[in-house]
């Protein structure tokens, strides 16, 4: 299960987690908050060094199909895999996984914001973005393949594209 090989990285980095009665559900919190903080810091990582929001999404996405095929289609992602097995029984975890999509959409709406993409619609564009993401990775999973991500970083590209049209 995916919160047992969290605690598994946790020790390997070092960490000390104090578990007391919540026990995995603590531990859960604690692998949300920092997975959650290691994505933040991939979202800045892959768009800093780009001025053009477009290239820079297509180009995040071309970075995760390969991460997905080079980890033999593995789950990529552990906050979006505890929020679908948990969101509607555990609202702690529900509320950690939902404050790391909620700092990763509102980084990625700045990064949108500050290339030209207005205000109003620049969290809705890096929600769309980040929805797009996860959700690309199930299929691609299954199927074993990279075409649902490639598809969906079409896609992505798209929306930033029409989201930097506007005025």
């Amino acid at each position: 299960m995916v919160l047992d090989e969290a605690a598994d990285l946790l020790r390997e980095d070092s960490r000390i987690v104090q578990l007391d009665q919540g026990g995995k559900a603590q531990l859960g919190e604690e692998v949300i908050r920092t997975s959650g903080a290691v994505c933040l810091g991939l979202i800045s990582t892959l768009m800093t060094p780009y001025e053009d929001r477009v290239a820079a999404t297509a180009d995040a996405f071309a970075a995760a199909t390969g991460t997905l095929a080079e980890l033999d289609f593995a789950d990529l992602c552990p906050v979006a895999t505890v929020a679908s097995e948990v969101a509607s029984t555990n609202q702690p975890l529900r509320r950690a996984t939902s404050a790391a999509f909620d700092s990763w959409t509102g980084q990625l709406a700045a990064h949108y914001a500050q290339g030209g993409v207005p205000r109003p619609t620049a969290r809705e564009t890096a929600s769309s973005v980040i929805a797009l993401l996860e959700g690309a990775f199930m299929p691609g999973r299954a199927a074993r393949g990279t075409e649902p991500v490639r598809a969906a970083g079409r896609a992505a590209a798209a929306i930033v594209r029409a989201a930097l049209a506007e005025d």
